[in-house]
């Protein structure tokens, strides 16, 4: 009985979320810990959720960290944000850039910076406003990327990945992977040098050059 009521404590206590908030009234940072990082927060400085579920919202004007095995935020952030999860789901807004990690993510909003993505599979909607940096096995881009994209298929074993592009490309870019596909409303309006294994079947204009032996992460490295 003892033993049961000291891992019931136990429990509890990790359950627990540790709230502490730091600085001057105009830049004042906000920390959230525990086994649940829950609740929507108001600011003026920077703001780090860390914890098995991370849920976090509200305004940040400057910089937002989240890290946890599942992690949801729709917040409006002001600075940078960065994220590292193995499942994640971003339905905000970044005023700076954003880099992100995780095994599945779906992130759908306005991203005002340079985007960094590495991940298994990553489903990118909304509008992305700076470059687009991302390596995994899967991604479906339903979204709009006003910059140059750089995409480089994934997955180990040379098994390169696959890109689905259902959204709009304004300024190209240069995508690697196994399997390159184009949806009917997918828009090009810029260069863009794609290199699979096959040609995609798509009347758009694009550049292409086959992967032959090679793999797409090596190709990566060699660009720099």
């Amino acid at each position: 009985m003892r033993a049961i009521l000291m891992i019931t404590a136990a429990a509890t206590a990790l359950a627990g979320c540790s709230y502490s908030a730091r600085g001057p009234a105009d830049n004042r940072s906000i920390e959230r810990a525990g086994l649940v990082a829950a609740g929507d927060v108001d600011s003026t400085g920077s703001a780090d959720y860390s914890g098995m579920f991370v849920d976090a919202g509200g305004n940040i004007d400057r910089d937002l960290s989240l890290a946890g095995a599942n992690v949801v935020s729709d917040a409006r952030v002001g600075g940078n944000l960065n994220i590292e999860g193995a499942r994640i789901r971003f339905t905000g807004s970044v005023a700076g850039d954003t880099e992100i990690a995780g095994a599945t993510m779906y992130l759908n909003g306005r991203f005002g910076g340079r985007m960094e993505i590495m991940g298994a599979r990553a489903t990118i909607d909304g509008d992305v406003l700076g470059e687009l940096d991302a390596m995994g096995a899967r991604f479906n881009l339903p979204g709009r990327f006003a910059a140059p994209v750089r995409i480089y298929g994934g997955g180990g074993e040379g098994r390169n990945g696959r890109v689905v592009i259902s959204g709009t490309l304004e300024e190209g870019g240069y995508i690697c992977a196994r399997h390159v596909d184009f949806r009917s409303n997918a828009r090009v309006n810029g260069p863009l040098h794609i290199i699979a294994e096959h040609r995609p079947d798509w009347d758009g204009a694009f550049d292409f050059e086959a992967l032959g032996t090679r793999d797409c992460e090596d190709i990566r490295r060699n660009r720099g």
